[in-house]
C-alpha cells in the first residue's frame, strides 16, 4: 500500500512539475492583426515627460547616426555611425558634455580594421567586436587586451558574468545557428538557436536596428524578417512571443537558401508585409518599429503585454511643445532605444530649428509669451542652434499603455 501511495505521488509531482514547465515555456501571442498603417500618433499618448540634451559640436564628436546607447555611471556611451559604415564609439557626461571618442582604426595592436558594434561589460569596459579580433578597453578608453574573432557581430549583449551573446552578419557555410557566446576573455562557449536554411539566409543579409533588449533581467533576442521574440541564456534561445500580423504576415515560401537579398525582395514583394526593424521592453510595455513593404511605409508601435492593447502611428504629432507640427517616420528617424524606462530619441537641428520657427509663426504674441516663459531653455537652445550641430537628445519617461 504504501509503495502504491509513492508510485502515485511521484506521478502527481512529476504531472505538476511538467505542468509548470509548459507554464514556464508557453509563447505569448502578440496580436497586431488590427494594425493601422495610416495613422498618427500624439506624443502625449506615450510621453509623460521630455528632458533635452544637447549633445557638444566637436571634430570629434561629429554624429550621423546614433545606433545604439548605454548609460553607466552619469555617462552615454554611444555607437555612432555615418550610414551603416565608420561605427565610432563617443562618450558624453548625461548633460551632454564631449568627453572623448574611441576610434581605433588600424592593424596594430589596440586596433581593429573595423568597429561592427561594441557592448558595455558589467564593470564599464568597452568589448570592441570588429572584423576578426576582439579588441577591449576600460571605461576610459584605455587598450587592455585583443583576442581572435571569427565572426563579425551586428548587435551583442552582456550577461552580468561577463559572458557575452552575439548576433553574426553573415553566416556564410557556418552551422544553421543564430547565435555565440564568449566568456568576458572571449573565449568561444557555444553557438545555439537552431534556424533553418531560409531563415539563416534571412539572418544573413536583413540588419535591424536592435537585436536585443532586456525586461525584468532578462534578455530576449530577435531579427528583422522574424515573426519571434527568444527569451535569452547564454547557452540558448527560447520562443517567449510570437507576432500575429494577421494580413501583414510575410510570404517566403519561395524563397530559396541560396537567394541574396535582391532575389529575397522580388519574391516577398507581391503583396503588403510587415517587418521587425526594432523592439525594446519597458515595465510591461514593448515598443516597436514596424516598416510596411510595397508602401515603404514605418510605423512606431507601443503594446501593452497585459492587455493586449496598442497604439501606433507611421507619424508623430507634437501636441506638448511645439504643437501640431509633425515628424514622419522614416527607417532612419525611428526612435529605437530605451533605457530604464525612457526613451531616448535623436532629433536633427534642421527638425528642431523648423519646428520651432514653425509653431513661432503661428502663435499669437501672448501664447508665444507664455511659451517663452514656460520653456525658456528649448527656447534659448533653439534660438543658438546651428543646423551644423550634433542631434539633440531627447529623453523622453514613457507612459503605459492601459
Amino acid at each position: 500500500m504504501k509503495t502504491l501511495f509513492f508510485v502515485l505521488f511521484t506521478i502527481l509531482i512529476c504531472a505538476c512539475s511538467n505542468e509548470r514547465k509548459s507554464e514556464a515555456f508557453k509563447i505569448q501571442k502578440i496580436d497586431l492583426s488590427e494594425m493601422s498603417f495610416n495613422s498618427s500618433l500624439k506624443l502625449s499618448s506615450f510621453a509623460e515627460s521630455i528632458e533635452i540634451i544637447p549633445l557638444e559640436t566637436t571634430s570629434q564628436s561629429l554624429i550621423g547616426e546614433i545606433r545604439k546607447i548605454y548609460y553607466r555611471n552619469g555617462r552615454y556611451y554611444m555607437l555612432v555611425t555615418n550610414g551603416l559604415a565608420n561605427a565610432r564609439a563617443l562618450v558624453f557626461t548625461e548633460q551632454g558634455k564631449f568627453l572623448y571618442e574611441l576610434d581605433r582604426l588600424g592593424q596594430g595592436k589596440g586596433e581593429y580594421i573595423e568597429m561592427g558594434t561594441f557592448v558595455l561589460m558589467p564593470n564599464a569596459d568597452m568589448k570592441v567586436l570588429g572584423w576578426n579580433k576582439t579588441v577591449t578597453y576600460d571605461s576610459i578608453g584605455n587598450y587592455l587586451y585583443e583576442s581572435p574573432m571569427p565572426y563579425y557581430a551586428h548587435d551583442a549583449v552582456a550577461f552580468s558574468d561577463g559572458s557575452y551573446v552575439l548576433r553574426h552578419t553573415n553566416l556564410g557555410g557556418l552551422p544553421n545557428k543564430g547565435l555565440y557566446a564568449f566568456t568576458e576573455k572571449d573565449e568561444e562557449l557555444t553557438s545555439f538557436l537552431e534556424i533553418s536554411p531560409v531563415e539563416k539566409t534571412k539572418l544573413s543579409h536583413f540588419l535591424n536596428w536592435n537585436a536585443f533588449s532586456t525586461y525584468d533581467g532578462k534578455s530576449y533576442f530577435t531579427y528583422s524578417h522574424a515573426d519571434t521574440i527568444y527569451s535569452l541564456d547564454v547557452d540558448k534561445a527560447t520562443p517567449a512571443f510570437y507576432f500575429d500580423f494577421g494580413k501583414y504576415k510575410v510570404d517566403y515560401s519561395e524563397v530559396e537558401p541560396t537567394d541574396d537579398m535582391i532575389a529575397i525582395d522580388k519574391k516577398i514583394t507581391n503583396k503588403e508585409y510587415v517587418t521587425l526593424w526594432s523592439f525594446q521592453f519597458y515595465s510591461d510595455m514593448l515598443m516597436l518599429g514596424l516598416g510596411l513593404g510595397l508602401d515603404n511605409k514605418t510605423s512606431l508601435c507601443f503594446y501593452s503585454l497585459k492587455t493586449g492593447r496598442f497604439v501606433n502611428g507611421i507619424r508623430i504629432v507634437d501636441d506638448m511643445y511645439f504643437k501640431n507640427n509633425i515628424l514622419k517616420l522614416k527607417y532612419t528617424n525611428l526612435p529605437h532605444i530605451v533605457i530604464d524606462g525612457y526613451l531616448y530619441a535623436p532629433i536633427s537641428p534642421t527638425v528642431l530649428i523648423g519646428g520651432y520657427n514653425n509653431s513661432k509663426h503661428n502663435m499669437s504674441s501672448k501664447e508665444w509669451n507664455e511659451f517663452r516663459n514656460k520653456h525658456a531653455n528649448l527656447v534659448d537652445l533653439c534660438e543658438n542652434m546651428s543646423e551644423e550641430d550634433n542631434p539633440v537628445l531627447l529623453r523622453i519617461k514613457l507612459k503605459k499603455i492601459e
